[in-house]
């Protein structure tokens, strides 16, 4: 099985996704409500895509909705802090 990571920088009106699969990279920004969860899901399975790793950040409320949405749709879903990504980058910039 072929492993399909959906990266998600949320912020209050939108959702600019990242979706990684098969050596190639698709963007797409959607709203961050209902109507942009739908068109989100409508556009993975326009790629037939049924199942993600998704990852969005942090953001509180404005995260919250979206993560939800996508794992009571079956999708593996992470959420992590941004503060916490910026310092495991830093950390391997320093080691190179």
């Amino acid at each position: 099985m072929t492993k399909i990571i959906l990266g998600i920088d949320v912020s209050k009106k939108t959702l600019d996704a990242a979706l990684i699969f098969d050596k190639r990279t698709f963007s797409k920004q959607f709203k961050n409500s209902a109507e942009g969860f739908k068109s989100l899901t409508a556009w993975l399975e326009s790629l037939e895509i049924e199942q993600v790793h998704a990852c969005l950040e942090a953001t509180g409320t404005y995260s919250e909705a979206a993560a939800l949405f996508l794992h009571e749709r079956g999708h593996r879903v992470s959420v992590v802090n941004p503060l916490s990504n910026q310092r495991l980058r830093e950390r391997q910039y320093a080691a190179q």
